[in-house]
């Protein structure tokens, strides 16, 4: 052999004359390949005046007396006044300056290094450290499974669902108005996600409210499960022109069965009312169901508007 496998490096012959040829071209590539550092990976004309030693990642497009001539991808090492191009190996790392990136050259083309693949991790592995202030070395962190839970969830609601914690499921402060019929209308829809209640979580629904002020009835919903579904707010009101809800509606220890407070009169704007009743659904809470807020009208000719809701979560298993 009159190079070496990897890096592709002239030997000395035996009995060669002229030895230091052969050993200084060893050492300019050297120069050139160890802790390389490529000036740019996107510069397409060849450089007038570069400085010697200096190394470009030739890009497809390239244009130049030399570069032209060059393979996309290889190098062009500027040295002694001339360009040289020298063909990467596959799992070359080149520090691209004018980007202040890392690249990888995969055996066809050079592309941004993903710090997993450094480290060797797998698209599953989870890592995890800090730096003391000051020190700059990675610390093992020990965690309760309780902690391996909250890093493993995907967002800050994920968590609140872990922690069991209250949190937003939806809002609305866009006035909904129905009109013009007497059929129950939908003036909200919120998704609760597929087991995010658990089997004792806790849906907390806020509504405020404006209509007509008249002797017709004007009736104020809140459904789990759809239009259809089990209301457990049903409000009917008269002669009073704005009123605010609060109703929760609690698993009873099943992701399939509900428990709540449906008053069905003025009265139930308040935490009383007699004559009230409990609400008692039968939602399958472990795939996703519509939270719908509702108006009906006994005149058509009158309005009920829905000027703002709030729907609150607290997961619980």
């Amino acid at each position: 052999m009159s190079n070496s496998s990897n890096l592709v490096l002239p030997y000395l012959a035996v009995g060669q004359a002229q030895k230091h040829v052969t050993v200084n071209e060893t050492i300019r590539k050297l120069d050139a390949i160890v802790q390389l550092s490529v000036v740019s990976a996107t510069t397409m004309t060849q450089p007038g005046s570069p400085s010697d030693g200096a190394v470009y990642i030739i890009p497809s497009g390239k244009s130049g007396d030399q570069w032209a001539g060059f393979a996309n991808g290889s190098l062009g090492y500027y040295r002694d006044g001339a360009w040289v191009e020298i063909t990467p190996r596959e799992g070359w790392l080149a520090f691209e300056k004018d980007t202040d990136q890392l690249l990888v050259y995969s055996g066809t083309a050079w592309a941004l290094s993903a710090p997993g693949k450094l480290l060797g991790l797998s698209a599953t592995d989870r890592l995890l450290g800090r730096s003391s202030a000051g020190a700059g070395a990675a610390e093992e962190i020990a965690c309760t499974a309780a902690g391996r839970a909250l890093l493993d969830d995907a967002d800050a609601r994920a968590q609140c669902t872990t922690l069991g914690a209250w949190h937003v499921l939806g809002a609305s402060g866009v006035a909904s108005t129905h009109t013009g019929d007497t059929a129950e209308a939908a003036l909200a829809t919120f998704t609760l996600p597929g087991g995010a209640m658990g089997a004792n979580g806790v849906l907390r629904v806020t509504t405020l409210w404006t209509y007509t002020n008249s002797a017709n009835t004007k009736t104020l919903r809140v459904r789990l499960g759809g239009l259809s579904g089990t209301a457990f707010q049903a409000n009917t009101v008269t002669t009073s022109n704005i009123g605010v809800t609060q109703r929760t509606i609690q698993n009873r220890n099943s992701q399939a069965s509900q428990v709540g407070f449906n008053a069905t009169s003025a009265a139930s704007f308040t935490t009383v009312g007699s004559g009230s009743a409990v609400a008692v659904g039968t939602a399958d809470t472990s795939v996703d169901q519509t939270i719908v807020i509702t108006g009906q009208l006994a005149s058509a000719g009158e309005t009920v508007t829905l000027e703002s809701c709030l729907v609150e979560l607290a997961h619980h298993s």
